[in-house]
């Protein structure tokens, strides 16, 4: 099985770094992907050009999102390579709940917002940096 997730996009706020019992980093933070289509009349794909933003929560697991954590802020434009991780679980009250994270491998820095200056690069992860993620993805791809 593929489990393989690409994207180009925006950080929409200051990435999140905090601490699970054991001492392991975990760095959370949202990226804003832009896809542009043409739609006219009737859906038919002539016509005017819309934007659609789509918003895709990620997760950082280790030294690498302790390292990535002072770069990941609001409005950079980075790179990301990850796989897709699904939660399920029941609040309080019963009720059911879905989640569909970026468990990230790699970031690529990439455009400062305007008022950054911060040199844009590629940052691989330590050698021997573990992350935790979805160990059984789903069978049911759809394609």
């Amino acid at each position: 099985m593929v489990n393989n997730w690409t994207g180009v996009g925006r950080v929409t706020r200051d990435a999140e770094l905090s601490f699970l019992g054991s001492g392991t980093a975990k760095l959370k933070f949202s990226i804003c992907i832009n896809k542009s289509f043409k739609q006219g009349a009737n859906g038919k794909a002539r016509g005017e050009w819309k934007s659609k933003a789509n918003f895709f929560d990620c997760i950082v697991w280790g030294k690498y999102g302790e390292t990535m954590h002072k770069h990941l802020t609001k409005g950079r434009q980075i790179g990301v390579i990850g796989e897709l991780n699904h939660d399920q679980w029941a609040d309080n009250s019963g009720k059911q709940h879905n989640r569909v994270n970026v468990i990230i491998h790699s970031i690529s820095l990439m455009a400062q917002p305007k008022n950054g200056g911060e040199n844009s690069g590629h940052e691989p992860p330590p050698d021997g940096d573990q992350y935790v993620g979805s160990e059984n993805p789903p069978d049911d791809i759809p394609f």
